[in-house]
């Protein structure tokens, strides 16, 4: 029984206590039990009118819930692809041949010539007379700093580009690299990355008579110099390489570099074959300088599909030296390339 109900129950029983004192002596004395009856019918009606006008608890509309203290967390991984850029970009040149010029020519000193390469547009935007040909480092035998394409050149097609020269007038080797530039000012080449420059490489003798060359492309790594000694590097070019190699040559990006040490030449080959075939070679150099020594990597063995490749061997150097290179083939026929002549000054 809830406070209210024990409440109307005094009431009640007070009420009737009340009203049977309140009785004439003369009257009867009324039943107990008929009393409390009447009293409890009476508290029934109180307690059923009470019931009608109190208001019932309702459930808030918007129920309160107390959040569960569990920590949200993600993860993801992500994955970098690598991306082939030498199969997507849009300007890129390959390499064809030397219509003029190949590689080692002997000129006497002051004598012009002209520098004739066949390229081919293997990219996917078509050259245009916006497009350029540039010098870009070496020695630039009084050539023009660039010179414009003459035609459109499609993708797939051909084009032949030619350079006035001129050998400079000391006896020695010179090598000038130029590069293609497209109308946004941006270089381009051959190679797998389409930055490697083409070049022209000459000897300056008093006879001026040709030399017999072969040619070709390649690439691997080279690591530092640094020992005691001197070498000899034969000038001469081996048995050509038969139905097997068309050509292998031989060239270096900045072969009078003066600056900080330890420096990193990069000599580029290029290697043409007629049919596929596994090689052995190797990079071979000499030093000029007393009491120095070129470390040198051990030959590589590689196959290669017939056609041109082009590869890099790339030899750094702590210390002040002047030197020549070549590359060697020594299986499955003996080659070897030209001969080309650096010199480094560190500052």
């Amino acid at each position: 029984m809830n406070n209210k109900m024990r409440l109307v129950w005094a009431m009640l029983a007070g009420l009737a206590i009340l009203l049977a004192s309140c009785r004439s002596k003369a009257e009867p004395t009324p039943d107990p039990k008929a009393v409390f009856t009447a009293a409890a019918e009476t508290a029934n009606a109180i307690m059923t009118e009470m019931a009608a006008i109190t208001p019932t608890a309702k459930p808030s509309d918007t129920p309160t819930i107390t959040p569960t203290a569990t920590p949200i967390t993600s993860t993801a991984t992500l994955t970098l692809t690598p991306v082939a850029l030498a199969g997507t970009l849009a300007d890129r040149a390959e390499f064809v041949a030397d219509v003029t010029v190949p590689d080692g020519m002997n000129y006497a000193g002051g004598s012009a010539f002209t520098k004739t390469w066949r390229l081919k547009n293997i990219g996917t935007s078509t050259w245009t007379t916006a497009y350029s040909l540039v010098f870009q480092s070496g020695t630039q035998m009084a050539g023009p700093a660039s010179i414009p394409l003459q035609g459109d050149v499609p993708p797939g097609q051909t084009v032949d580009i030619s350079v006035n020269l001129t050998a400079p007038s000391t006896v020695g080797q010179y090598t000038g690299f130029w590069i293609l530039r497209n109308p946004l000012g941006k270089n381009f080449g051959v190679g797998v990355n389409a930055d490697l420059p083409i070049y022209v490489l000459i000897n300056v003798t008093s006879a001026g008579t040709p030399a017999a060359t072969s040619t070709a492309t390649l690439s691997a790594s080279a690591t530092t110099a640094v020992a005691t000694g001197t070498g000899t590097v034969s000038a001469t070019t081996a048995a050509a390489g038969g139905d097997i190699i068309s050509k292998v040559s031989l060239s270096v990006d900045n072969p009078n570099f003066t600056g900080a040490c330890p420096h990193i030449f990069v000599f580029p080959v290029q290697l043409v074959l007629n049919k596929a075939a596994t090689l052995t070679f190797s990079l071979e150099a000499v030093s000029n300088t007393p009491g120095f020594t070129f470390n040198l990597p051990s030959p590589t063995t590689a196959e290669f599909d017939a056609g041109t490749h082009n590869l890099n061997y790339e030899l750094t150097i702590n210390n002040s030296v002047s030197g020549y290179a070549r590359v060697h083939v020594t299986s499955p026929v003996d080659v070897v390339s030209n001969q080309v002549s650096f010199v480094l000054t560190c500052q």
